[in-house]
Formats: C-alpha cells, sequence, structure tokens
C-alpha cells in the first residue's frame, strides 16, 4: 500500500519544526509491519555527512522524534514512526553490497 498524501506533507522536511543541531538532508517514508504484524510506518532520516554520531545530543533527538510524531499525529496519522537515521555515505554503501 503507498503511503499517504496526508504522510508525506506531515514529514515534509520544509514544514516540520526540527532541530538545527541536527541537519537533515531528508526524510523518507514506507508503509512498514512491525514484528507484531501490525501496520506503521518506517521512516528514514538523511542526515548531513558533517553529523558526528558522538557529538548529538539525545535531548535534540528526541525532540527531532516528537517533532515527527507530533506532525503525523496533528495530519490524523496514528501509525506508530519506526524512526531511523543514516548519512548519504551509508546508503550508498548498502546500495553497494545489493
Amino acid at each position: 500500500m503507498p503511503v499517504s498524501a496526508a504522510t508525506k506533507k506531515a514529514l515534509n522536511l520544509k514544514k516540520l519544526k526540527l532541530p538545527p543541531s541536527i541537519p537533515v538532508l531528508r526524510v523518507e517514508v514506507e508503509d512498514y509491519t512491525d514484528w507484531d504484524g501490525d501496520p506503521a510506518l518506517k521512516v528514514l532520516v538523511v542526515l548531513d555527512e558533517s553529523v558526528d554520531p558522538e557529538k548529538i545530543d539525545g535531548n535534540e533527538v528526541t525532540k527531532l522524534k516528537m517533532a515527527m510524531h507530533d506532525s503525523l499525529r496533528k495530519y490524523g496519522i496514528t501509525l506508530f514512526p519506526y524512526i531511523f537515521f543514516a548519512k548519504p555515505s551509508e546508503l550508498a554503501e548498502t546500495d553497494d553490497e545489493e
């Protein structure tokens, strides 16, 4: 099942109020089924290459996740968002392995 237009709108990077300390290049979302077989969302947050994971504050990550969660709820999306982070270089490594 394709991701709804409301879901895409809720996670539109231009509309999200994300912490400026975490530079996000893009957000990708797809339908997902969790381990219990329930429908959910898989959200990939692509970070700028300059991001040093050792220097990211956990509170800022929580703010980022809550901003996405709150925006989804605002648009009536009740599916749980499983949020993953990666840099473009990490995604390229995954593509090379396939």
